[in-house]
């Protein structure tokens, strides 16, 4: 089943913040071998990352909102949100363990859109994947409905 995801509006600004941590953050998983983060997964985020940032290329930064619409197969989707939220318990870990920083908060507004955004297409299309949206909402402080 296909599932139409839509990111934004939200701050190019913070886009390009986040982008800017998350090249950083796959990076430091890589050289640390985070287990909750596979490289398959990362390579997936590395992936995301350089489209959306091409993407904003386009974009000026004092006049547009970030936007940005895909269909990808549901199985996918689910895939990627809950290594998204893997990868955030292993940056939590590697936090405490003093190897990475907290995300800064000027990406905050572009991380909560794509967590929210994500789940709400993911919920919105039901089936297989709707178990994983109660999940991820109940264990995660920024999936809010």
């Amino acid at each position: 089943m296909a599932v139409r995801v839509h990111i934004g509006p939200v701050s190019t600004r913070s886009a390009k913040a986040w982008f800017d941590y998350a090249e950083h953050v796959i990076a430091r998983l890589r050289e640390i071998g985070a287990d909750r983060a596979p490289p398959e997964a990362l390579d997936n985020f590395q992936g995301l990352v350089r489209e959306w940032r091409e993407h904003t290329r386009q974009l000026d930064d004092a006049q547009s909102d970030f936007t940005w619409s895909t269909e990808r197969s549901d199985d996918e989707v689910g895939y990627l949100i809950n290594a998204l939220y893997e990868a955030g318990l292993a940056v939590e870990a590697a936090h405490e363990a003093g190897e990475l920083e907290l995300r800064p908060a000027e990406a905050d507004e572009f991380h909560y859109a794509v967590v929210n955004q994500v789940l709400a297409a993911l919920e919105a299309e039901g089936g297989s994947q709707s178990h994983l949206v109660e999940i991820l909402r109940e264990h995660w402080n920024v999936a809010s409905e």
